[in-house]
């Protein structure tokens, strides 16, 4: 049986004290370049790893940083998780992946991740409810959202310019002359849905216009094939169908091939995120560019803010949005 190797083992063949092995694994601690590279190079050849766990019961940051995401079937959540692991990887944090499906309890996830003594987490999915907040502000580990905001401002929080972005949409429409326009919305209780929709009806409020017919889909290709199969039959001569994200509207540009229908000589179809398969296949989307990499980036920011001043105000970043005009609107 192999025996485990211990710091005290690392400190005895580098030559160092104990102490000089646990801040040459701590990232930001003050060690001179070559004697950390000295340090890690003989851990390494041991076969040393660190016990992340032991070092948060100590009180010291242990480098995990737990990410609540969505289902990772769909574009975007995919797409932001990438980025998420990406940012927080290169700046020397170890990213614990939690999935939130759809029954997930939020509060037993957070729970679980707080046991293995996580420097933060950051939720990209799911509801979060003030308690949430309050347990990981008790542990000492920051909370920070995206694509959501906690009521009274309860946590800090990173999301796209949502409104502004269906605003940008509905003017292109309008501009093309496009009047009976529909909506196809999300899951009901999301944040992101529920202000996409309200840009959509401001906009068109706005050119004293009004949607001529709303559906509701789960974020998913498959919910915007059979929505926009019921938009497109529904007789309602329509001339553009806004959806809350690009999966959905792929799946309205099928439902149109299906029936025969021409994008966007007939209808005009648009959606939201600007995935990268938003850009192929026989339409490419009119869309809105949601800038993850920014958002991951602006997300770690909070936490280390959070991390180096926890009484400090909580803020909520609102990420630019660009309009990417192709071909199916």
């Amino acid at each position: 049986m192999s025996v485990r190797v211990t710091a005290d083992d690392v400190a005895k063949a580098a030559g160092v004290s104990r102490a000089m092995v646990s801040r040459a694994f701590t990232p930001g601690a003050s060690v001179a370049v070559r004697k950390r590279e000295h340090v890690l190079r003989v851990a390494k050849a041991l076969g040393y790893r660190p016990n992340l766990i032991a070092r948060g019961l100590t009180g010291q940051r242990t480098g995990l940083v737990a990410v609540v995401a969505g289902e990772i079937s769909r574009p975007y959540e995919a797409w932001l998780l990438e980025h998420l692991v990406r940012v927080l990887s290169t700046n020397g944090y170890q990213p614990l992946l939690l999935p939130a499906f759809r029954d997930a309890n939020m509060t037993e996830m957070i729970d679980h991740a707080l046991a293995y003594q996580v420097d933060g987490a950051i939720v990209a999915a799911g509801s979060v409810s003030r308690d949430i907040a309050d347990r990981c502000q008790a542990s000492g580990a920051p909370l920070v959202l995206i694509g959501r905001v906690l009521e009274k401002n309860g946590a800090d929080a990173v999301c796209c310019d949502n409104i502004k972005g269906m605003w940008q949409l509905v003017e292109r429409l309008v501009k093309q002359g496009r009047q009976r326009i529909a909506w196809l919305g999300g899951t009901a209780d999301t944040f992101s849905d529920q202000e996409r929709s309200q840009g959509v009806e401001e906009a068109l409020a706005h050119y004293g216009l009004s949607l001529q017919a709303q559906r509701r889909g789960n974020f998913s290709l498959s919910s915007g094939v059979s929505e926009g199969l019921a938009l497109l039959d529904s007789r309602l001569s329509l001339d553009a169908i806004i959806c809350a994200n690009d999966a959905m509207a792929l799946g309205v540009v099928e439902a149109a091939a299906q029936r025969g229908i021409r994008v966007p000589d007939d209808v005009a179809i648009t959606g939201f995120d600007d995935v990268p398969g938003a850009a192929w296949g026989r339409c490419p989307l009119t869309t809105v560019r949601n800038p993850v990499n920014e958002t991951a980036l602006e997300a770690l920011r909070l936490l280390e803010t959070r991390v180096q001043d926890p009484t400090c105000d909580n803020q909520v970043i609102r990420v630019g949005v660009t309009l990417v005009p192709r071909s199916s609107g």
